[in-house]
């Protein structure tokens, strides 16, 4: 059995682009000040993860590694089956976050009392379903002015495998990959197109001041 896989795509079929820029994901994070404190710490898991909201709806207490200062995600849009046909087990990635994240989610979800505690942590930490998340993302993306089709929650996804790879020290591309949850690297590669457009951006501003 072969499960079909959209092709990922970083511009529309009008040259606009399908991330956000820099810019655009610092004002994202400005605007989600305004929201209530666990859908501002959603917000912050999107930007710092790369994750999808599915997944960072499914996130659960015990996948919160404050120690370690990452969180762990079940990877979803991986193939269910493998070349023969064979279902494959459930899998998941660890990604290293800010102190800043793991501050707020300790403190709006109380996870190191829960973690001394015995209550079971398997309950996902937010109750939102996935339209509401869209329509909250949608909702801090007008207040920060982002328009256009990259104005959406996969649209930081997509800025942050960017910003993973435009930074003074790239990500290594098998690492980015594993970060993204891809199933191989000629995947992530695609945001090695988005580099140099972004590149001739700066020099071409550079050159107008």
């Amino acid at each position: 059995m072969v499960d079909y896989v959209p092709e990922m795509r970083l511009f529309d079929a009008e040259g606009g682009r399908l991330y956000l820029s820099a810019d655009e994901r610092a004002r994202f994070l400005v605007a989600a000040v305004e929201e209530s404190r666990e859908q501002r710490v959603f917000c912050h898991l999107l930007h710092f993860t790369g994750c999808r909201p599915s997944e960072g709806l499914a996130l659960t207490p015990q996948r919160v590694l404050l120690d370690e200062k990452s969180v762990v995600f079940h990877t979803l849009k991986k193939r269910k089956y493998d070349s023969q046909g064979r279902e494959k087990k459930p899998q998941f990635r660890h990604v290293p976050v800010p102190d800043r994240l793991i501050d707020e989610l300790d403190l709006v979800f109380d996870l190191r009392r829960l973690a001394k505690s015995k209550q079971p942590q398997h309950a996902s930490l937010w109750s939102m379903s996935r339209s509401t998340a869209w329509r909250m993302v949608k909702r801090v993306m007008a207040r920060a002015g982002i328009t256009g089709a990259q104005a959406t929650a996969k649209g930081l996804r997509h800025g942050f495998g960017i910003a993973m790879l435009s930074g003074k020290k790239p990500l290594p591309l098998n690492v980015l990959r594993d970060l993204l949850g891809h199933s191989d690297t000629q995947t992530t590669e695609i945001y090695l197109q988005a580099i140099g457009y972004e590149k001739r951006n700066l020099v071409m501003q550079a050159w107008a001041t």
